[in-house]
C-alpha cells in the first residue's frame, strides 16, 4: 500500500502546488509527532483552533460522553439538545447584556454568511463596508467582502454593493451611510499580519454604526477564546457589537461555528418567510460538547489567559534581529516581518524539517505567523522563538 503522503497527493484536492505534505501520526499537549515519533512544537495552534493544545483530557473527557448519548439526531433548531443549551448559555455568561441569543453553524464563514444575511433583512439595505486585507472566509458572500482582489480571481461576479476601507483609517466613517447594511469588522485584522484596531478608531466606527443604523459584525473567529487575553478581544475595547462571530477555537478542535446577537436582531430568520438561516450540522452535540470542555478548562485554569502578557513580552523580548523588520500583533497571535533578503517561505520550511510549526499569512508579505497554543510553556516558547532566531540567522548570512 502506499505511503499516506504519496496517497494525500494523489487522492486528497489540493488549493497549493507544493503542500508540506506533513504527516501527523497523533498530537499531544503542545506537540505533533510524525509516525516515526518526531515531535514538532505547535506554535500555529491548527491556525488559532488548539488553544488548549491537542488532546487535552478536560475536552476529550466531554467530547467522549457525549458520543456515548447520542450525536447527531436532528437538523438545527427543532429539538432541544442539551449540550446547544448549555453552550449558548455558557457563551453568553461571557459577553455583554445586550447579547442574548446564540446560532449555531458548521464554520467561520457560514457564521459570516448567516450575519450577512440578517443585516441586509434587518435594515432592509444591501451595502457593506469590510476593510483591505480583510479575511472573513472563502464562500461567495465571504468572498465578497475579502479586502483583496487577489484569491476573488476566477470568481465574479460576486455580491454588488461591498467596499473595502482602509483598516484605522478614520476616513471610513464618511463611508458609513444610511445605506451600509453592515460593517465587518476584527479588532485585530487577522490576515493582513495581526493588526491591532486603535481603540478611538474601533470606537468610532462602533458609534457611527449605531448613527445611521448599520450593523456592525465583529469577527471574532480567530481572537476568541482567550487568545488575546479577554475571553474576547473586544471585551478589551469596551463597546458590544450588533452581531459577533466564533468559530476556530471555540469547537476545540471540532468543527463549531456560531453568530451571536441580541433578540431583536436575530428573530429576523424565524418569520416572513421561517427559516431564514438552515443548516443540518450546525451546533453538533458532539461539537459543543467540546466547546464546553475548553471553557470549562479555561475557567479552571485561569493561568492559561491571566498568564499571556508575560508571554507576550517573552516574544517582543526574544524576537530581536538586523533581518527582523517588525513585529505586529497581540496576546499570543504574532507576526513576525521579515526583511526582503530573507525569505519566509524558506525560513517556515526549515523550521519545520527542525522541528517547529510555523505559517505564513494572506496577505502580509515575507511573513511568519505565531500563535500557539495558550497551554504552551514558557520553556516551550522560549526555545521555539530561539530556534527562529538560529534559522533567521543562517539565511541572513
Amino acid at each position: 500500500m502506499a505511503d499516506i503522503k504519496s496517497l494525500f497527493l494523489d487522492h486528497v484536492a489540493q488549493v497549493v502546488g507544493t503542500p508540506s505534505a506533513l504527516v501527523i501520526e497523533r498530537a499531544e499537549g503542545n506537540y505533533l509527532y510524525d509516525p516515526e515519533g518526531k515531535a514538532y512544537l505547535d506554535f500555529i495552534s491548527g491556525i488559532s483552533v488548539a488553544n488548549l493544545g491537542h488532546g487535552h483530557p478536560t475536552v476529550v473527557a466531554s467530547v467522549l460522553e457525549q458520543v456515548k448519548k447520542h450525536m447527531h439526531v436532528m437538523v438545527y433548531g427543532e429539538f432541544a439538545i442539551g449540550p446547544q443549551v448549555k453552550l449558548a448559555q455558557k457563551t453568553l455568561e461571557k459577553l455583554h447584556p445586550c447579547m442574548d441569543r446564540v446560532y449555531f453553524v458548521n464554520s467561520g464563514t457560514e457564521a459570516i454568511e448567516a450575519s450577512m444575511k440578517i443585516a441586509k433583512k434587518y435594515t432592509g439595505r444591501s451595502q457593506f463596508i469590510s476593510f483591505k486585507n480583510s479575511y472573513h472566509g472563502s464562500t461567495h458572500g465571504s468572498l465578497s467582502i475579502q479586502g483583496s482582489d487577489k484569491y476573488k480571481g476566477g470568481y465574479y461576479p460576486l455580491l454588488p454593493d461591498t467596499h473595502q476601507a482602509n483598516f484605522n483609517d478614520f476616513a471610513v466613517l464618511e463611508q458609513i451611510t444610511a445605506k451600509t447594511a453592515g460593517v465587518v469588522i476584527e479588532c485585530i485584522q487577522a490576515g493582513s499580519g495581526y493588526i491591532p484596531a486603535d481603540p478611538a478608531w474601533i470606537t468610532a466606527v462602533r458609534a457611527r454604526c449605531r448613527e445611521v443604523g448599520a450593523l456592525m459584525i465583529l469577527d471574532e473567529i480567530q481572537t476568541g477564546m482567550g487568545r488575546t487575553g479577554p475571553w474576547f478581544a473586544h471585551l478589551d475595547y469596551g463597546f458590544c457589537p450588533d452581531i459577533m462571530c466564533l468559530a476556530k477555537a471555540y469547537g476545540g478542535g471540532l468543527p463549531l461555528g456560531a453568530f451571536v446577537a441580541p433578540e431583536h436582531i436575530m428573530k429576523v430568520i424565524k418569520a416572513n418567510p421561517i427559516l431564514g438561516h438552515i443548516t443540518t450540522f450546525g451546533g453538533n452535540p458532539v461539537s459543543c460538547a467540546a466547546s464546553l470542555g475548553v471553557f470549562e478548562a479555561l475557567e479552571s485554569s485561569p493561568e492559561l489567559m491571566t498568564g499571556i502578557p508575560a508571554k507576550e513580552k517573552l516574544i517582543r523580548d526574544v524576537l530581536v534581529h538586523p533581518s527582523i523588520e517588525k513585529i505586529s500583533g497581540k496576546g499570543l497571535m504574532y507576526c513576525l516581518w521579515l526583511k526582503p533578503e530573507v525569505d519566509s517561505f524558506a525560513v517556515i520550511a526549515r523550521l519545520e524539517a527542525e522541528g517547529l510549526i510555523t505559517n505564513s499569512f494572506l496577505f502580509a508579505e515575507n511573513a511568519i505567523r505565531i500563535t500557539p497554543p495558550l497551554t504552551i510553556t514558557t520553556k516551550e516558547l522560549d526555545k521555539g522563538l530561539k530556534l527562529i532566531l538560529r534559522v533567521i540567522e543562517e539565511f541572513s548570512a
